[in-house]
């Protein structure tokens, strides 16, 4: 009898457990790399601030115009990157967008 009530005992207590362990949501890595230029001269642009909507994180371009971005992300989102910088039109890019593009991102701001 005494073993039975604490099987109950552990049941009752770890089945509510098991039963959240499959819903966990399902991350996904996403590596992003390109370059960012001027769309009228094509100078590469520094220090031009990517922030990413979904995951509140920001980077940056390097002096040469480069930027290398790892993000983990849930499976379900669709995180989007604003690249801007000041004197330029921002430009925004989701996920689909950014797979699109095999490789390397060339970025084109434009003057304003």
């Amino acid at each position: 009898m005494k073993k039975i009530v604490c099987l109950l005992l552990v049941v009752m207590f770890f089945s509510p457990a098991l039963s959240f362990a499959g819903d966990a949501p399902k991350t996904r890595s996403i590596m992003i790399s390109g370059k960012i230029m001027d769309s009228s001269n094509n100078e590469l642009l520094a220090g031009v601030k990517i922030n990413c909507s979904n995951c509140e994180k920001s980077f940056y371009s390097d002096l040469e115009g480069r930027f290398f971005i790892y993000l983990q992300v849930n499976s379900d989102e669709n995180p989007k990157l604003e690249f801007s910088q000041v004197g330029y039109s921002s430009q925004i890019l989701n996920l689909q967008d950014i797979q699109s593009n095999s490789g390397s991102l060339a970025i084109n701001l434009q003057s304003e």
